[in-house]
Formats: structure tokens, C-alpha cells, sequence
């Protein structure tokens, strides 16, 4: 993008970000611009194909607990949704359901639901009003890891994912705005360990898909 159509395409507020970490030097700045929108791609595909896995081991789970309609049956009156403290994984459904309303099934559900409802069903009440038995949807988890410690994972996943869904940069040090990848690369690092976790080879898994370390390196050489 030559240095004249800047202007129509990046804000300046939103540009000067990266100028002052480059020193006011445009063509660096413009080239982290890229680097970060690279990252951010490349990580939030790797994010996706996490999100799929997950939902659909929690899917699993739940239907040979539950039953196929585990989702319809944990909105209903007595269902393990229906109570104190799981009203937003419960308003989230109802949302669906008019979302979805004739063409609802059972798996349009499960792809409709967000990350977050994902996430959310390893917070403490939500966890227990589910059985407490959601930690066998990670087969390889360390000895000793409890709901709190799957839940806290999961939260930084959703943190990044929707840190790139706003469209905010990941290449900068939040607390001093300087260049730095660290923090992409310790959530890259979880995401694999995760997947691991899951029973799940991560080389395998994101074949032609991961490009992430790729991305971190091209920054960290700006």
C-alpha cells in the first residue's frame, strides 16, 4: 500500500501507534502495521480451528451424558441450565433458538453457540450444575488440573480471540507500547498445549493452517 492511500485505509490515531514505536519512521511503521495484520490472521485461524475442536468434545461429552438434545433439555424447566447462576449460558441458547428458529437442529446449535458459552462452561457453577465431569473432555491434561485451572485457560484464549475480533493490535507491550510479540506468543503457546490436552497432535491438527511462529518472527525482525 504506497504511503499516499495510508490515509484512506488506517486512521490516524489508530496509525500513530505503531509510528511512535517505530520512531516516526513510516515505511517500519507500515510494515509492523502489515506484520500484525499477518499475526493476527494467522492466529485467530489457529483459534478457530481450537474453537471447533473444543465445542465439538464438549458436544460429545454432553450427548452421552445428556442425550443428542443435551442443549435443548439444559434450557428446560429442572434442565442443568435452569438456575442460579447459569443465566447467560441459558440466555445464550434461548438467543439461539430464535436465531436458528425452523432451521434448528442440535449441530447448527453447537456452531452457533460463541467461544465464550464454550469457555463459560468451565466456570465454577456452570461446571457443577453440568455434572463436575467436563474435565475428561481433556484426556492428556496434567495430573492434579482442576476446572479452575481449564477455566482460566480458556478465558485467555477468549481474551485474544476477541482481541483480534476488535481489530486490536497484538504486536505491542500493553503496559509500555513498545514492539513486542510475548504476549502472542505465550497464548500461541497455550493454544498448542491445549490441543495437546485435548488428545489432539497440534503439527497434525494444523497442517496448513498454523503460521503463527512465522508471523512472530517476521515482527521481532522489524
Amino acid at each position: 500500500m504506497p504511503n499516499r492511500q495510508l490515509h484512506t485505509a488506517i486512521s490516524e490515531p489508530r496509525f500513530s501507534k505503531y509510528l511512535i514505536s517505530c520512531g516516526n519512521n513510516k515505511k517500519r511503521a507500515l510494515k509492523l502495521y502489515r506484520g500484525n495484520l499477518i499475526l493476527s490472521q494467522k492466529l485467530y485461524a489457529v483459534i478457530g480451528q481450537f474453537e471447533i475442536i473444543l465445542r465439538n468434545s464438549v458436544d460429545r461429552h454432553y450427548r452421552s451424558k445428556y442425550g443428542n438434545d443435551w442443549i435443548s433439555n439444559a434450557v428446560q424447566p429442572g434442565g442443568f441450565l435452569d438456575g442460579v447462576g447459569c443465566e447467560n449460558s441459558y440466555h445464550s441458547i434461548q438467543e439461539g433458538f430464535y436465531a436458528l428458529r425452523e432451521k434448528y437442529s442440535q449441530n447448527a446449535m453447537v456452531a452457533k453457540l460463541t467461544f465464550g458459552f464454550w469457555t463459560y462452561q468451565y466456570s465454577p457453577k456452570i461446571f457443577a450444575a453440568g455434572g463436575s465431569t467436563l474435565l475428561e473432555v481433556f484426556p492428556n491434561r496434567p495430573f492434579g488440573t482442576k476446572q479452575k485451572d481449564v477455566f482460566q485457560n480458556l478465558f485467555k484464549i477468549n481474551e485474544i480471540r476477541n482481541r483480534i475480533a476488535h481489530y486490536e493490535p497484538l504486536c505491542f507491550d500493553v503496559k509500555t507500547g513498545q514492539i513486542s510479540t510475548v504476549y502472542s506468543q505465550k497464548r500461541y503457546s497455550l493454544l498448542i498445549e491445549l490441543l495437546k490436552w485435548l488428545g489432539c497432535e497440534p503439527k497434525r491438527i494444523l497442517y496448513g493452517i498454523d503460521g503463527v511462529t512465522k508471523a512472530i518472527s517476521l515482527i521481532n525482525c522489524i
